[in-house]
């Protein structure tokens, strides 16, 4: 009798071509089933390609006439630069072109730099196209503005800039143009808004564009730009939540902060018509699919700040990008403070991080038409969120957080000297073994305390920290710090790890050095705090 062929005896290359329909955590999972299959994939450089870009959290882009070994080298050098720290060109920028200015508004989106000046009362908008690792030259550009801007917010993949002027008009413009945009339905999505706004912040996703003010009330706005049509909105008894921050999850699902109960809340839109609805739909007809509950805090005690913090959701990859974070890899950064009820005291500022897809998994347990109860924070929190005090100086511009990476700066004890640090969280083993034995042209040395005093360092060279962080972070009940006060009236445990990278960088006393950051650079603001002559430093890490 003929023995049965299996799957397994089809040809390598189809089996090759069949294995391609999976996904990448599929693929590697199909490595370890057997013998035959593991040679089929470990011969293939296209299904190494997906395995390692699903490892690394990314989006493949436009090849660039590259072959796959070729975008796999790319790939695999890139987690070693961000790993390390390890740039490959370190270039200055004109300070006056880029410092923004104290209360007006400004953006990183896609590798351009926006930001509003004033000068005796001429107001531009200035872009700068900031340099690539192929193209090392930054170009700016400024255009003179008829009115005062309290906001902007932009995606240069769409050739989008949207500005909230200080009438409350939502203004849709090109970005290369300066004139209404040629996608928008309409140029102005509102033509007038809540009086004596204080705090703004504008938010694209593809094709909607969420907006929070608040003035005498907190507001909370979605419109779909394209088509001009606002698709959910809520202010007062309409929006049953203390919105202080959004950040979108994906173009159809965000999460909101809630100060008044301290709470993460989850919302989806897929039910929703969000092109051309016949009627908009108020937030208090729209159920949330979670409600996440932050630690509890003492009797009065309240939270007196609670924002928001995520990779922009731009529609298509930037200029030159071979590969962008995927959206359900972001890390979301939520910044919190509390104060009592008298106003006599002020708590620690904390920072907590927890990974999107986390929050999105979230819309897998909805039940559909039913507001789910609060999940306390002892079923949510500990294990899927990391939360530490901010004992170090907090990030002083937006935009300090990128995919699953997040920089902060904070003082070394050399003089002169800032220390750089990048918190990654993406841990996947193999992520982790190449951070332990991370090559190029950066040296690791084995404890913090040696940046500045290793060998490279001695030599002019460059030299960096890595450390995984698995452990706990511990913050008491209840309790004292210095002149800071911790107000929670259970101690707080939280566990997600993460990958530290700390670098040297020149800083010191009387100057402030803050970081922004995106796919493939970092800007450092080196602002120096003396009167005087002004020596402010800009400068551009190009990985």
């Amino acid at each position: 009798m003929a023995s049965r062929a299996s799957f397994l005896d089809l040809p390598h290359e189809l089996l090759g071509e069949i294995i391609k329909y999976l996904d990448s955590n599929e693929i590697a999972r199909c490595r370890s089933v057997c013998t035959t299959l593991n040679t089929v994939i470990d011969a293939n450089a296209a299904l190494l390609y997906r395995i390692e870009l699903g490892i690394e959290g990314l989006v493949d882009g436009p090849s660039g006439g590259f072959c796959t070994s070729d975008r796999l080298k790319q790939l695999f050098e890139r987690r070693n630069r961000w790993l390390a720290l390890d740039w490959s060109h370190v270039l200055a920028l004109k300070p006056h072109e880029i410092i923004p200015q104290t209360a007006l508004p400004y953006e990183l989106q896609g590798g351009i730099f926006l930001s509003v000046k004033n000068r005796s009362g001429q107001i531009t908008i200035n872009k700068t196209v900031l340099p690539t690792r192929e193209d090392l030259d930054a170009r700016h550009a400024s255009h003179a503005l008829q009115v005062k801007a309290l906001d902007i917010t932009a995606d240069p993949t769409q050739d989008l800039l949207v500005m909230l002027d200080i009438y409350g008009r939502v203004n849709l413009w090109s970005l290369s143009t300066y004139s209404a945009h040629p996608h928008a339905s309409q140029s102005v999505l509102r033509t007038e808004g809540p009086d004596n706004l204080f705090i703004t912040a504008l938010h694209i996703a593809h094709d909607l564009i969420a907006l929070v003010e608040w003035a005498a009330s907190v507001q909370v706005t979605i419109w779909n730009w394209k088509t001009g049509r606002t698709i959910i909105f809520g202010s007062g008894t309409s929006l049953p939540f203390v919105a202080t921050g959004l950040a979108w999850l994906s173009p159809r699902v965000f999460v909101l902060s809630d100060a008044t109960r301290g709470e993460l809340v989850v919302f989806s839109l897929h039910n929703i018509d969000c092109i051309s609805p016949s009627v908009s739909r108020f937030f208090s007809d729209l159920p949330p699919c979670a409600r996440l509950q932050l630690p509890r805090v003492d009797n009065g005690w309240h939270m007196s700040h609670f924002q928001l913090e995520t990779t922009p959701l731009l529609g298509e990859l930037p200029r030159g990008s071979p590969f962008t974070a995927a959206p359900e890899s972001h890390i979301v950064v939520f910044t919190m403070q509390y104060v009592t009820d008298n106003h006599r005291r002020t708590s620690s500022q904390y920072v907590g991080f927890v990974h999107s897809h986390y929050l999105r998994s979230c819309l897998n347990a909805q039940i559909e038409g039913e507001s789910p109860s609060p999940t306390p924070w002892a079923e949510w929190g500990p294990k899927n969120v990391r939360i530490m005090p901010h004992c170090y100086p907090g990030p002083g511009f937006a935009r300090f957080v990128h995919g699953q990476r997040v920089v902060y700066s904070r003082h070394h004890f050399l003089h002169r000297r800032h220390l750089l640090s990048v918190y990654d969280f993406n841990v996947h083993p193999r992520r982790v073994e190449a951070a332990m034995r991370a090559q190029g042209g950066v040296l690791l040395v084995q404890d913090e305390a040696e940046l500045g005093y290793g060998p490279a360092a001695r030599a002019g060279g460059p030299e960096a920290y890595i450390d995984v962080v698995d452990w706990p972070t511990m913050i008491p009940r209840n309790s004292q710090s210095g002149l800071q006060y911790h107000p929670f009236s259970e101690v707080v445990e939280s566990a997600l790890p993460y990958i530290e990278t700390c670098r040297v960088v020149d800083g010191g006393v009387g100057r402030s050095v803050q970081f922004m950051m995106d796919e493939e650079r970092l800007i450092e603001f080196n602002l120096s705090s003396r009167e005087g002559p002004s020596d402010d430093v800009v400068r551009v890490y190009v990985l």
